[in-house]
């Protein structure tokens, strides 16, 4: 049988190591993904990355005059999307790496151009599920909600699906 001090300094143990601020900036996502997206955020001053959901900024991303930004995404918890990496594209230019880490978009900041012209929407993520629109209209609204493995889950005009064939060209429609 182990002395009772064994067990003050184990459960104080378990106690400082769920509060320390240190743990709880390693949150990880609650879902896997491996998609990329746009960031659509039109805020002059740049779209924050945050060290953790809601936490503090690690990264401020600019896209200069036609270029536009794109972010490949990790995961998903709740309305935060966590990041590894950002790149600048520019249609004269080409594209660079502005961004290479560990971050969090929230949801508000990130979408996608529209659909892959006659790009199909599924009920689920799985290309098995039901069709919610099986041809999907490429210059049409489309709202990033989710991820999930490949899949991102978007809202449009015909409802809510997961697609594989969102388009990230900011400049002409995908086709």
């Amino acid at each position: 049988m182990k002395p009772r001090g064994f067990w003050v300094l184990f459960l104080a143990s378990i106690s400082l190591a769920l509060s320390c601020p240190a743990a709880s900036a390693q949150v990880r996502s609650a879902r896997s993904c491996n998609v990329t997206v746009d960031i659509v955020d039109n805020d002059p001053q740049g779209t924050h990355v945050r060290a953790a959901p809601a936490g503090a900024i690690a990264a401020t991303l600019r896209a200069p005059g036609e270029a536009w930004i794109e972010a490949h995404v990790l995961g998903q918890r709740e309305d935060w999307f966590e990041i590894d990496r950002a790149d600048l594209i520019d249609p004269g230019v080409g594209e660079r790496p502005i961004f290479r880490g560990h971050g969090w978009l929230h949801r508000s900041v990130i979408g996608v151009s529209g659909m892959q012209n006659g790009g199909e929407i599924y009920s689920d993520h799985d290309e098995k599920s039901a069709p919610v629109d099986p041809h999907a209209a490429g210059d049409q609204n489309v709202v990033v909600l989710g991820c999930w493995g490949h899949f991102l889950q978007v809202k449009v005009a015909k409802g809510t699906g997961w697609t594989l064939q969102a388009c990230l060209n900011m400049v002409t429609t995908c086709v």
